[in-house]
């Protein structure tokens, strides 16, 4: 074994203690578990990039990255780390990915490689990001464990290779027996013991901070393999609509002897891989016929770039092969690429019919498309299947709704809540404990989801089922992990799960997005009167149990029983989590201070994906006052053309001609697919002239502030960009050629230009 002074990346121990440990352990278990040592280099890999965007976060602004490809590939297309780096972390990248996935895959070869990856990446680091100048020592291969224990290690392998029937066959054996195992009949067994969790901790060791700490990003089971499906997903699996999908066109196409190539088009982290490596496991027979390329520009040489890859993928279903092949593919793919690949002249064959196939599909046009399929193609699109549904009371989701429920429910299925039970027989308690107890609470759990829902709407996040189960993670475990007995009631504040949620937004983009969403920044009547409540009376027992919805929450802040025992950043911190768990769990108070321009927005998204036309004619009356406000109109039907600053101004007559021929309702009271903003179309008379406006939400709300008096400023109109081109095509919609009002505003006079019946010019004053 290997001590903390002597392991081969020990220079990293105060740079980055992190990737030093595991660097360490990974040493540790090569002799012992290779497959384990090679999880540990991928694990050292994170710890290493993650401290590079720390280091450089004052010049890195980037998307969220949550996979170490992403990361790998964003510090390498921005020059953060070098080619040879680069290639060094694919490498352990690459084996991690396999060892995590294949139970047999306990290669010590590709251990020992790894172990020389992670010297060429920890020396580069150190070079790049210590201040001290130590002597590094030169590279040295693992040196196996002491002689003594080589014996144990060889006998290990070979059951591992053997089986343990054949145990009573190796003579080095005679007389060994593991405490798992019986014999009957003079046959070696096995004996079955299933258990959900694994019960092999410490006595103060957590199984529920184990089981939550599966949930992160940097675990192994974060990592996305279209071929593999643990345990823990499996339980963790929610049916979504596309899945069904899906499972129709393999069943449609079972046993089908023609070739068929079916598309699964999206983004990155809309759960593809996940959906295949789930049919692979649990859907075998549907799926055994295809050959799956899970992101095939990644799966194929470095040396050739991604249209040469997928040529290679889909060389079968070009022009030239397509009739003579009977290959079955399924090839998980962004739309980016798809579309990239469909309009690239390539060398060696040509994909007419495919290009036909997607352009009636209507895939990249504005309507929604979640199927097509002919006799060759299926395409299924995962960009309008949403992570939520649309109703007329206002959004919800099942999948997310579906992954709490999963977690929380107090059931024995539950690896989670029997995790917390064994913690409670062990008399284990932290505010982990206390803060899974308060997510049990099912209005808390409705809150964090509408929460997450607004992130979706309002910044425009994809939040991928991977990126929201780390979210619950995060809000679940604070930093700083301490039995209850040993901290204070501050302490318990700062670490429950409301402050965890809305405080720590340098943790992530969806914590930032929900930091913005905070009830303390609300301005409202309700939280004035709290406010004032709190300030003016000496007892808080009372408000705490008219406010405050959940025990576990009440126990939280009975310590603080007066202002009268709090100072001003005591009183702030108090009445900050006051807030805060209020909204968690008071559904009076969240209705009360709820955001009445979202909900407004999400109900008017539902009335034009459903065709609710006497709702689209009032959306369409709003939007047409916000455009006159926001130009400024002399008269009605009259927008002036030039700004205010000039002395005197133009107006030209328009009549804005609204449509809905774009718009395809789907008549449902719950919405699964959908466009995801609002488009409105406008035409100049001739039906076939139409300008569209695509209206999210952030424009919506600009756009009511406008119609209630509000004055764009420059930087509304930077922000508002789209809207500003929208309005400069509507202008050419109206009749200056005809008639144009000339306006003085400082005597109010108006003078009318317009040509008479036989074409000249006539000037009138209003």
């Amino acid at each position: 074994m290997s001590n903390e002074a002597n392991h081969f990346l020990h220079f990293l121990n105060k740079i980055n203690p992190t990737a030093a440990n595991n660097a360490q352990k990974m040493e540790d278990l090569i002799f012992e578990d290779p497959s384990s040592a090679i999880i540990k280099a991928r694990v050292f890999a994170e710890g290493i990039l993650n401290e590079v965007f720390k280091q450089e976060q004052d010049n890195i602004e980037s998307p969220y990255l949550s996979t170490l490809f992403e990361k790998i590939s964003f510090l390498s297309k921005e020059g953060y780390i070098k080619r040879e780096i680069q290639q060094s972390l694919d490498i352990i990248r690459m084996s991690g990915n396999k060892a995590a996935h294949d139970g047999n895959y306990n290669d010590i070869t590709e251990a020992f490689k790894l172990h020389k990856e992670m010297y060429k990446v920890g020396v580069w680091f150190y070079e790049v990001y210590s201040l001290d100048q130590l002597s590094i020592p030169q590279y040295e291969p693992p040196k196996p464990p002491r002689n003594d224990a080589i014996e144990d290690i060889v006998r290990k392998q070979i059951l591992e290779f053997l089986g343990s029937s054949k145990l009573n066959e190796l003579d080095i054996y005679k007389g060994f027996k593991d405490d798992n195992m019986t014999s009957l009949q003079g046959e070696t067994i096995v004996e079955e013991r299933f258990s959900i969790i694994n019960k092999d901790l410490k006595k103060d060791e957590s199984y529920l901070l184990r089981e939550l700490s599966r949930l992160k990003d940097n675990s192994q089971e974060a990592i996305e393999n279209a071929s593999q499906f643990s345990a823990f997903k499996n339980y963790l699996h929610v049916d979504r609509k596309i899945q069904l999908e899906i499972e129709e066109i393999l069943i449609k196409n079972h046993e089908r002897q023609e070739s068929n190539l079916i598309l699964l088009c999206g983004s990155v982290g809309d759960g593809k891989s996940h959906l295949l490596a789930y049919l692979k496991e649990n859907k075998p027979e549907l799926i055994s016929e295809y050959t799956i390329f899970n992101d095939a520009t990644e799966s194929f040489s470095p040396n050739k770039n991604a249209m040469e890859t997928l040529e290679e993928v889909l060389h079968n279903f070009s022009d030239e092969k397509i009739n003579l092949s009977n290959d079955k593919v399924i090839l998980a793919i962004n739309l980016g690429v798809l579309h990239n690949f469909i309009n690239t002249k390539h060398s060696n064959y040509s994909y007419n019919h495919l290009k036909k196939f997607i352009e009636d599909s209507d895939l990249f046009s504005q309507k929604i498309t979640t199927y097509f399929g002919n006799d060759k193609f299926d395409l299924l699109s995962f960009s309008d299947f949403h992570s939520f549904e649309l109703t007329e009371t206002g959004p919800k989701s099942s999948f997310y709704s579906s992954l709490l429920e999963k977690i929380f429910n107090s059931s024995n299925d539950n690896p989670f809540y029997l995790a917390l039970k064994e913690d409670e027989n062990k008399n284990l308690e932290t505010m982990i404990h206390k803060n899974y107890k308060f997510m049990q609470n099912k209005f808390v759990q409705d809150q964090i989801v509408n929460l997450i829902i607004q992130t979706v709407v309002k910044k425009k996040l994809v939040i991928s089922a991977r990126a929201f189960l780390n979210l619950i993670a995060d809000i679940l475990i604070p930093d700083d992990i301490h039995n209850l007995n040993d901290i204070n009631e501050f302490d318990v504040l700062e670490y429950c799960l409301p402050n965890l949620l809305f405080n720590r937004k340098e943790r992530s983009i969806i914590l930032q997005a929900l930091s913005e969403l905070d009830p303390i920044h609300r301005r409202s009547v309700f939280i004035d009167q709290l406010i004032v409540e709190l300030n003016t009376l000496n007892d808080w027992r009372n408000v705490t149990e008219v406010y405050i919805n959940d025990e576990i929450a009440e126990k939280w802040l009975k310590p603080f029983a007066s202002k009268s025992n709090l100072t001003n950043s005591s009183f702030n911190i108090f009445f900050e989590s006051f807030i805060r768990i209020t909204f968690l769990t008071n559904k009076k108070f969240a209705y009360n201070i709820c955001d009445i321009s979202y909900e407004s927005y999400t109900k008017n998204l539902y009335y034009f994906n459903s065709g609710n036309n006497a709702k689209i004619k009032l959306f369409y009356e709003e939007v047409k006052t916000s455009i006159f406000k926001w130009k400024g109109s002399p008269k009605k039907e009259y927008l002036f053309l030039n700004k205010p600053i000039e002395k005197y101004r133009l107006a030209q007559k328009l009549n804005i001609r609204p449509t809905i021929e774009h718009l395809t309702p789907i008549k449902a009271d719950v919405l699964n697919t959908f466009r995801s903003t609002i488009v409105l179309a406008y035409h100049d008379g001739n039906s076939n002239n139409k300008i569209y406006l695509e209206i999210d939400f952030p424009l919506y709300k600009l756009l009511m502030k406008v119609k209630e008096g509000y004055r764009p400023n420059k930087k509304d109109e930077e922000d508002a960009i789209n809207f500003v081109e929208f309005i400069d095509k509507l202008m050419k919609f109206g009749e200056k050629k005809k008639e144009i009002i000339v306006c003085f505003p400082r005597d109010n006079r108006f003078y009318m230009i317009k040509r008479d019946d036989f074409g000249a010019f006539v000037f009138e004053r209003e």
